[in-house]
């Protein structure tokens, strides 16, 4: 690809001030970059969580699963990435922006991602039901509390998106349904929460 449409893309990068969107766009390049070569980068982690949660969660880190590092070494590398000896991140001091490669498998169904558009590209986030799998698993074998209140929150907002049959198969099969089962209920609950606050602010 013209190294100078990808200077333009970066430039105009560089002007974004809403760190999500500017996460996204970056992620939204490097797919472009990465599309030629059957390559499909995935956003997993903290960043696809604040995705989920409309800004809720905040994290520096884009964690991306891809199936060819080399790659996407390459690619990176045309975006104005950095990667020190010894380090697990890609760093873009200019954009302020921190890329890491965690895995080159998704933990995950690709048939459930979601598809984003951007400027005419794409980004692909793990599904909504996986990612809620992942932080169930953090919650249950980790004991992190905070991943049990994200997963309620998750649920809560994106109830009427879930595909129920699978999030229960996956969670049998990975050892977190009895966790989900309370989940569900709790998410319940703070949908009825929410509600009955939205309705008493109506009424004052």
């Amino acid at each position: 690809m013209d190294e100078k449409i990808i200077e333009k893309w970066i430039q105009q990068l560089s002007k974004e001030e809403n760190l999500l969107k500017k996460s996204l766009k970056a992620v939204a390049i490097l797919t472009e970059l990465l599309k030629e070569r059957g390559i499909k980068p995935i956003l997993v982690g903290g960043r696809a969580l604040e995705f989920y949660t409309l800004g809720g969660y905040a994290t520096k880190d884009i964690d991306l699963v891809i199936n060819g590092r080399e790659y996407a070494k390459e690619a990176l590398e045309k975006m104005g990435f950095k990667k020190l000896s010894g380090e697990r991140h890609w760093y873009n001091t200019d954009l302020d922006l921190a890329i890491e490669i965690p895995d080159e498998y998704l933990a995950g169904s690709t048939d459930k991602l979601t598809s984003i558009e951007i400027d005419g590209m794409h980004v692909f986030v793990i599904g909504i039901e996986d990612l809620i799998l992942d932080r169930l698993a953090a919650a249950k074998f980790w004991e992190s509390m905070q991943d049990a209140e994200w997963a309620i929150k998750l649920i809560a907002l994106h109830y009427n998106d879930i595909d129920f049959d699978y999030l229960k198969k996956e969670a049998y099969e990975h050892q977190v349904e009895d966790i989900l089962n309370n989940t569900i209920e709790k998410s319940s609950n703070y949908i009825k929460k929410i509600r009955n606050d939205y309705k008493k602010k109506c009424e004052d």
